[in-house]
């Protein structure tokens, strides 16, 4: 099974996203967007795991973030990777106490490369992934619309656990299913 571990986002904020969403499909993109239930900030994705792991793959979870505080973030900000103009991923942001939550996301790194996991190369960026570009028709009206929006600032969020998710493929689009949470001190 595919797994990830994650902080999930609070239905208010969710449905706040989705209706920047809503904005963003009228902006001369084809794209594939993130539904509002599957909305997570991905602290670290495992790859395919067998089940038989998820135990010891909980054990090191607790392990390493149990002794961590909870704190607040918020949806803060549009943007898009590599970039604006060449999008092929559109995101949100992540504001607030950031330091924590890199502290945060280090923590659980480090405890999956103890368990042999591979550790991730890139610099961790927090993001919510709102859509996949598949092709930008209208870049002006795409870049005027990410303008419009590229402020946003939600309401911000109490982060309490972190939980292992596993990840199932679908032909609607992948279904999440908490199989595990650890709740912060």
């Amino acid at each position: 099974m595919r797994a990830f571990i994650a902080i999930e986002i609070p239905e208010e904020n969710k449905n706040e996203i989705s209706e920047v969403q809503r904005g963003l499909k009228g902006s001369g993109v084809d794209a594939s967007w993130t539904r509002a239930e599957g909305m997570h900030l991905t602290l670290k994705f495992l790859g395919e795991v067998f089940e038989t792991k998820v135990l010891e793959i909980m054990n090191a979870l607790t392990n390493a973030v149990r002794s961590h505080a909870g704190f607040r973030i918020n949806v803060a900000g549009i943007g898009a990777f590599p970039d604006r103009k060449n999008a092929r991923v559109v995101w949100a942001g992540i504001a607030g106490d950031v330091e924590k939550l890199a502290t945060l996301q280090v923590a659980v790194e480090e405890a999956m490369a103890g368990l042999g996991f591979e550790r991730e190369k890139r610099t961790f960026t927090p993001h919510l992934t709102l859509g996949r570009i598949k092709h930008i028709h209208a870049r002006d009206r795409w870049l005027k619309s990410l303008d419009g929006i590229k402020d946003l600032e939600l309401p911000a969020f109490e982060v309490h656990a972190v939980s292992l998710m596993k990840s199932e493929l679908k032909p609607a689009g992948a279904v999440y299913t908490e199989m595990g949470r650890v709740e912060l001190k």
